[in-house]
């Protein structure tokens, strides 16, 4: 049984934020079928709410039995204060019975009310769950497994990256697709060329964040009380690779560790498959 908590705003007091949220949807309740994407993950807060959200890859209007394979999205209102969890609890590629109010001008948007039934069998969603269910992958004889994570429109793998294991992500060719040729052409030519590529990431990374790494860097030698500067060898020694993401265009985001120079932060970097690239900086 899946959990969840109750959460019924139509029975508690109605404050500003909720009423202006909730004049986005029509007031008719509808009961939905929907085939999850995703198990909820997170909201954004505002004024003392949270509001989760979670995707759904196809529903069923159960007062019309009409099928609707477009993607959609839930959200609902929980208060931050005394929540537990996200408010309801979703399985991914799970079918369930919900009460929903259409949003007035996002198709497909709806705000949830209730989970009235979970585990459903229905004729018109399984056979797109049983889809959506199977793995999907790109398999290559020298970077090993990529498998679709269809949450993030991606297929995540992993290589070696001089001596590192680097996390990769190929963005699909489109929304929601199950290739990913573009992106996967992209990263076999920069992997082929991944020390010269390599190199330029880390003299990129000194050029813009040496002068950075010393102002937080701050070491006080007991018998001189000097500061020792990270010199610009120390700097590209000590940073660590960690991830790839790159689209269909070529446009790459890559993580680099950097061994606590920057706190925890990671550097993230910026750059186009044609070799050029446009940013790096701190993140997290």
């Amino acid at each position: 049984m899946t959990k969840r908590i109750r959460f019924h705003p139509e029975e508690d007091k109605l404050d500003e934020f909720y009423k202006k949220f909730e004049s986005n949807y029509d007031t008719a309740i509808t009961e939905l079928l929907v085939l999850t994407n995703q198990r909820v993950g997170g909201g954004y807060k505002e004024h003392g709410m949270i509001v989760p959200s979670l995707r759904f890859v196809a529903s069923v209007n159960l007062e019309t039995g009409e099928l609707s394979q477009e993607r959609g999205l839930l959200q609902w209102i929980i208060p931050d204060d005394t929540r537990e969890g996200w408010g309801f609890d979703f399985e991914q590629f799970q079918i369930y019975r919900i009460r929903v109010r259409k949003h007035k001008k996002l198709k497909e948007y709806y705000l949830l009310l209730d989970i009235l039934e979970e585990n459903v069998s229905d004729p018109q969603l399984n056979p797109i769950k049983e889809h959506v269910s199977t793995p999907v992958t790109i398999e290559d004889g020298t970077l090993g497994t990529f498998l679709l994570e269809r949450e993030y429109s991606w297929f995540v793998g992993a290589a070696d990256w001089r001596g590192t294991k680097c996390n990769v992500y190929l963005m699909t060719d489109e929304e929601d697709g199950e290739t990913a040729e573009k992106a996967y052409a992209h990263f076999q030519t920069l992997y082929q060329d991944r020390e010269v590529w390599d190199d330029k990431f880390r003299q990129f990374s000194a050029d813009e964040l040496l002068e950075l790494a010393n102002d937080w860097y701050e070491y006080s030698d007991d018998d001189f009380d000097v500061e020792i500067p990270i010199q610009r060898d120390e700097f590209l020694r000590r940073l660590s690779i960690a991830s790839i993401e790159i689209d269909d265009e070529g446009s790459m985001t890559v993580y680099y560790d950097a061994d606590e120079m920057f706190t925890d932060h990671a550097i993230v970097i910026y750059a186009k498959i044609d070799g050029t690239i446009s940013s790096a900086s701190i993140i997290g």
